[in-house]
């Protein structure tokens, strides 16, 4: 993603074949432009140009035409890399800024942002710092928990953490490569270096893009972060350089250009946030690059070189690094700075000011370091040092900010403790019981958020222990108490929101009220309807394994059970109405053959589908005073998301042992559903309930149990 990486042209070695010395490449600079406007204006007006996220594809291609240009121009001369000084020229060029940036950005968390998202934020600006955040995003993508994640003011940085990574590597391979040349072809003098390095580039390049190929179909959300996936767009880039521009032919050369640049056009236009990448469409995107690469700059007053070589085209591709590491904090921290979302107003303010900072930064942090001679910054050893002082303050203040919120944590834990042990009686859904009706609510938990907003994701029934009885070589529930006698033995199947009920059930299994066996996976309802596009593939063959193993030991089992429970995210299926109703008739056939009683419970009220919609950072921001303002609209909550339990329960009929459970009430009142109920918070993220909350409803669902007649009244 820098800048002004080397864009002059060193004469090669005698019968090589890298591009001839050319003063400046005006078309470079004016790709760059291209390529942080298509990320900035894809990040402010996502809807305007919705493949404007291939910039960063762009910036890949440029840096490994160019890095592998310069390491070649060093090894033709001195028949080797100097390791230390390139690396510390990496470092004196690309850090800088990018340090002032996430130390900004650092201090606009403490001053702006609720403390419920420190730790999440802290940890992203620390792996920023590392330059692996790249890898703890690609991480997150496949860890459930990390699902409902917000963005970062350091999420951008996985781009640069890959290129970072692509310096460090690249000129080892081409040590390797060196290496190798005598061996390999020892007959062909000063050839023999260029077709030994070009053979090593080559290969990994090839081996990355089939990896590529490979896992973006497997795992789309990973692999748009990791390395490995990436290194072949730098290598496309590496394998120009071993191609001299083409010279001559002017007007050959600015056709090339034209359908190089009208191929990144398209692909901005018509490329989305559901293309995979970076798999075949990062093709196009790579081909585009390398084209206006090769072209060079045609003298044809047709050619759109001319445009990029424009003077505000070159002022743009000049701060490009700048204008990237700047633009995305912005983005991030205003609405948190302003507590309104993003106006045009605001969007334009956004992109002025990263253009004034990033000019600023360029001109008084970039080349002041990058060229200067005070300190010692020339010395790599110097520089190395102040790269580690410096990631290691980033580290170490984020690490502080983690601290903090872990121990406020701990302290309202403890007060909470306190607090339930005089004034448990009304806490969490107790506080909505009409026989309490003359003692609840209880003005003692008038102030209370439990568990914290700062501390809810830890609100999580992982239940990890499941997973050996689940996709382990024999298949069964994972248990819940041991069945015995006497007490209802009952199966719970369902997606995460049937997980988040378990701690309730866990109440129940307690009491010695029943027993009980899970059958869940995350994204997977119980039902023939697939899970959402969105789930990855790794997912998706998690619950077909699941449900055709549940429908076999249905079959010839399913009495084992006195009744089954299911539930599933209500938003969560793509298909029709009646769709998602016979989907749930059809897999509920074996049971209902088996005379096994169905408990269909309707799917909790939801905040939305994005992570900002997590309730839990409208409370972090007002407190227990303001909690009314950040209650869910029943509407949107509950009363527009369709329930496919209500009308499958009617088809089936009660004669034939299907009941329908609706708990709605112990959530939402007329118009609005409470976040914070009895001092309970509700909610740990948009979606799902916390176990906190969920243990509270287990003497109501107990009652409603009973009422259907499932569960004995004197147990």
């Amino acid at each position: 993603m820098s800048s002004t990486v080397e864009s002059r042209r060193a004469r090669p070695a005698v019968g090589a074949s890298v591009p001839q010395a050319t003063p400046v490449r005006p078309e470079i600079q004016g790709l760059r432009a291209i390529a942080v406007g298509l990320v900035v204006v894809f990040h402010l007006w996502p809807n305007r140009l919705p493949g404007g996220y291939l910039g960063v594809d762009v910036f890949f291609v440029i840096s490994g035409y160019l890095i592998t240009a310069h390491i070649l121009r060093e090894s033709d001369r001195t028949g080797t890399i100097a390791l230390g000084a390139f690396w510390a020229r990496r470092a004196r060029r690309l850090l800088p800024a990018a340090y002032l940036v996430l130390a900004a950005s650092l201090v606009a968390v403490v001053v702006w942002v609720p403390r419920m998202l420190w730790q999440q934020f802290a940890r992203e600006i620390g792996a920023a710092a590392l330059y692996v955040e790249n890898w703890a995003l690609a991480h997150d993508a496949v860890d459930y928990l990390a699902a409902d994640n917000v963005a970062s003011p350091a999420q951008h940085y996985w781009t640069l953490s890959a290129e970072e990574q692509f310096y460090l590597v690249w000129p080892l391979l081409v040590l390797a490569g060196l290496w190798l040349a005598p061996v390999l072809a020892p007959s062909l003098g000063v050839r023999r270096q260029r077709l030994a390095v070009g053979g090593v580039l080559g290969a990994v390049t090839l081996a990355s893009f089939a990896y590529s190929l490979y896992l973006t179909a497997a795992d789309p959300a990973r692999s748009y972060f990791v390395t490995t996936t990436r290194a072949w767009e730098f290598g496309a880039g590496a394998m120009l350089a071993f191609v001299p521009v083409l010279a001559g032919r002017r007007h050959i050369r600015a056709a090339i250009s034209w359908a190089g640049l009208l191929l990144l056009v398209v692909c901005a236009l018509r490329m989305t946030e559901e293309t995979p990448m970076p798999g075949t469409a990062a093709v196009w995107v790579v081909l585009g690059t390398c084209a206006l690469l090769w072209a060079g700059h045609p003298e044809v007053g047709w050619s759109p070189t001319r445009a990029l070589a424009w003077r505000p085209a070159q002022f743009v591709g000049d701060v490009s690094y700048s204008i990237y590491l700047w633009h995305w904090p912005l983005i991030v921290i205003l609405p948190y700075a302003t507590g309104s979302d993003l106006g045009m107003l605001d969007k334009l303010a956004i992109a002025l000011a990263t253009l004034l900072l990033a000019w600023a930064t360029k001109v008084w942090v970039e080349d002041p370091v990058r060229t200067g001679r005070k300190f010692g910054l020339r010395r790599s050893s110097v520089t190395f040092g102040l790269t580690a002082a410096t990631a290691g303050a980033l580290v170490v203040g984020c690490f502080a900010g983690w601290s903090v919120v872990e121990r406020d944590n701990e302290a309202r834990a403890a007060a909470a403790d306190a607090l339930l042990t005089q004034h448990g009686g009304c806490f969490g859904a107790a506080s909505r019981d009409p026989a309490k009706s003359e003692v609840c609510p209880d003005p003692s938990l008038e102030d209370a958020i439990i568990p914290d907003p700062s501390e809810v994701k830890t609100e999580h029934a992982t239940y990890e222990r499941c997973a050996k009885h689940l996709r382990g070589a024999t298949f069964e529930g994972c248990p819940f108490g041991t069945p015995r006698r006497g007490v209802p033995h009952i199966a719970v199947i369902g997606d995460s929101h049937a997980r988040a009920m378990m701690p309730m059930f866990e109440i129940l299994i307690e009491q010695g009220v029943l027993t009980a066996e899970m059958f869940s996976s995350p994204g997977c309802a119980w039902s023939t309807v697939p899970p959402a596009a969105g789930n990855t593939q790794g997912r998706k063959k998690a619950c077909a394994a699941l449900k055709a193993n549940l429908a076999d030991l249905l079959a010839k089992d399913a009495d084992r059970f006195d009744f089954i429970v299911t539930t599933n995210r209500a938003s969560s299926q793509r298909a029709s109405q009646e769709e998602r109703v016979q989907g749930l008739l059809d897999v509920w056939r074996p049971a209902r053959a088996a005379r096994v009683p169905i408990v269909a419970v309707r799917d909790n009220p939801e905040g939305g589908r994005l992570p900002e919609d997590n309730p839990n950072i409208c409370l972090g921001e007002v407190g227990a005073a303001g909690a009314e303002s950040c209650a869910l609209s029943r509407k949107e909550a509950v009363t527009d998301n369709f329930d496919p339990y209500g009308e499958a329960v009617k088809k089936i009929g009660k004669k034939k042992r299907a009941v329908h459970l609706d708990m709605t009430r112990w959530f939402c009142d007329e118009d609005t559903c409470p976040v914070v109920i009895g001092g309970a918070n509700v909610y740990r993220d948009s979606n799902h309930i916390t176990m906190t909350y969920a243990r509270t409803m287990a003497p109501y669902y107990r009652k409603a149990l009973v009422k259907a007649g499932l569960l004995d009244r004197r147990r």
